[in-house]
């Protein structure tokens, strides 16, 4: 096109991109280096072009002509900014001069100027011997489809909210009975609230599980603030499933703390650790509820429903070993659990 500057060869260009490629001389029989490296940019789903020192473009490959409308006997050897004067002036431009001048990697995403109803993640890399290379992403369907899912996600989260109020309203009309006495509607409404605090949980991480520090921190809130707690652990995720039997278990632990035990007293305080032991198959949870500073701490005659949820209801989701002890300093629950498909390491 008259006017326009010869653009150097790829191998050229090549030579300047960040990353290293075998300069190797082919065999006859085989494609050049040259043809080979069109062929790798011309394949790729992503627009692809580099710009020299001079902000010249120099490579603009298929599908950058796709994207952008245009071909390239129209782009090559012109300025970067008489192309595309829109990118003066926004953090675009920014990222390319620093790129250009500092040699720094910039990778974010934004709306495209060119075509407003189009979101794209952009990624900008210095050239060796000067220049940049920019990769462009059309990221649009990936960023509608996760606002559907959080939509759907929020939509679940609001019709489970419905259905447990609608359980709440229920149950403290049916027991209101003077059968019933307070102190079991009250435990009751407890659990309840426990479940919609595990159902929080879930819909930040859009129901894919939660990780064991969220859950804990949730159990934890109602309680006083951190200097009653110690909650520590590597990154463990729970299955959602799991994540609620979690949860509902360390709220009875809570709950039974904060009417006799440690968090029953100013100066009691509770330790929530877990730990991961073993290697390969044999990796496994270790969890440890320690309560201290409360008062003393017998044994109850009869075990009832919060024990064994706790007891059974955790051994059963994780197929763990449990083991609750009364002990005179203050309630000890211990869990071991092997990592699964729903206790996953990181």
């Amino acid at each position: 096109m008259h006017g326009l500057q010869a653009s150097p060869s790829p191998a050229r260009v090549a030579a300047k991109l960040p990353y290293r490629v075998p300069m190797s001389m082919p065999s006859p029989s085989e494609p050049s280096y040259e043809a080979r490296l069109e062929a790798v940019l011309e394949s790729v789903s992503d627009a692809f072009y580099a710009l020299d020192s001079d902000w010249r473009f120099v490579v603009f490959n298929r599908a950058a002509e796709e994207y952008f409308g245009v071909a390239r006997e129209a782009i090559l050897g012109r300025d970067l900014w008489e192309v595309f004067p829109q990118g003066l002036g926004t953090p675009f431009e920014a990222s390319c001069r620093a790129a250009m001048r500092d040699g720094t990697p910039a990778s974010f995403e934004t709306s495209s100027r060119l075509r407003p109803d189009r979101v794209v993640e952009l990624r900008i890399v210095p050239m060796r011997g000067g220049g940049v290379a920019l990769t462009l992403t059309d990221i649009t369907e990936r960023k509608t489809a996760d606002a559907r899912q959080r939509l759907l996600a929020n939509e679940l989260n609001h019709r489970v909210k419905n259905s447990l109020a609608t359980v709440q309203a229920i149950a403290a009309q049916s027991l209101r009975s003077p059968d019933v006495s307070p102190e079991a509607r009250e435990r009751f409404m407890a659990r309840l609230i426990a479940l919609a605090r595990a159902n929080d949980v879930l819909v930040a991480e859009t129901w894919t599980g939660a990780s064991l520090a969220s859950v804990a921190a949730e159990m934890a809130n109602p309680h006083g603030d951190d200097e009653r707690f110690t909650i520590a652990g590597p990154e463990i995720h729970l299955a959602p499933q799991t994540a609620t039997a979690m949860a509902l278990g360390l709220h009875e632990l809570a709950t039974n703390a904060a009417k006799y035990g440690a968090l029953s007293t100013p100066d009691g305080r509770v330790s929530l650790t877990w730990t991961l032991e073993g290697a390969a198959e044999a990796r496994r949870l270790k969890l440890i509820w320690r309560e201290t500073g409360g008062p003393p701490v017998g044994s109850p005659g009869q075990a009832g429903f919060g024990s064994r949820l706790i007891e059974r209801g955790l051994a059963s989701e994780l197929q763990a070993n449990v083991r609750l002890v009364y002990a005179p300093g203050g309630v000890v629950f211990s869990l071991t659990a092997p990592l699964s498909e729903s206790v996953t390491e990181g």
